[in-house]
């Protein structure tokens, strides 16, 4: 038997990895997302917080943790103060953490709706490919700069507006809204 304790991360550091500040452009599109559809918020209250949830430290969190996991040896030269680099997430612990959020990420869209699910499955693989070879997409200014706008509006946009509808498809007029939203 080893007298060698497993490296766990503090608290701190997991939360300074999943950067909060990082998580208001993906609720604020949510909410608007939500009044689009006219429902009265009353009948909803628990599904929007449960949505807020995954818009915000769910989905935006794991993209978070998954780029930063992606950057670990960049940031090691240009920030070695990170959580990864500077090893406050010890080994790798910070694609443990990745992957774990993803899980969440789909387990509460999935009790959402359908839509809700789609929408997060949609957004969580966008962040793989984001950060991640072979697609690496924040690598071209154009499919990146794309990616996030899909991501941290259109996509929040829709879910807000699909888990008032009880997680069904939002009418036509919530994607044209939401484009815009993204385009501006």
């Amino acid at each position: 038997m080893s007298g060698h304790a497993i490296a766990r991360p503090a608290p701190l550091a997991v939360l300074e990895l999943l950067k909060p500040v990082t998580w208001f452009p993906p609720v604020w599109a949510f909410l608007c997302g939500v009044v689009s559809v006219g429902v009265p918020l009353s009948d909803k209250i628990g599904e929007i917080a449960l949505g807020l949830l995954l818009a915000g430290p769910l989905v935006c969190a794991a993209s978070q943790a998954m780029n930063d996991w992606a950057d670990r040896h960049v940031d090691a030269i240009n920030e070695p103060n990170r959580p990864i680099p500077s090893g406050r997430i010890p080994g790798s612990w910070g694609l443990i953490i990745a992957w774990f959020w993803t899980f969440l990420s789909v387990l509460v869209g999935a009790a959402l709706g359908p839509v809700v699910l789609a929408a997060t499955l949609m957004g969580i693989t966008f962040a793989w490919a984001y950060s991640f070879e072979p697609m690496r997409m924040k690598a071209d200014g154009w499919w990146g700069n794309l990616t996030c706008g899909i991501c941290y509006e259109g996509l929040a946009w829709v879910t807000g507006a699909a888990v008032m509808l009880g997680g069904n498809a939002p009418h036509w007029h919530v994607f044209a809204l939401a484009g815009l939203y993204m385009a501006s």
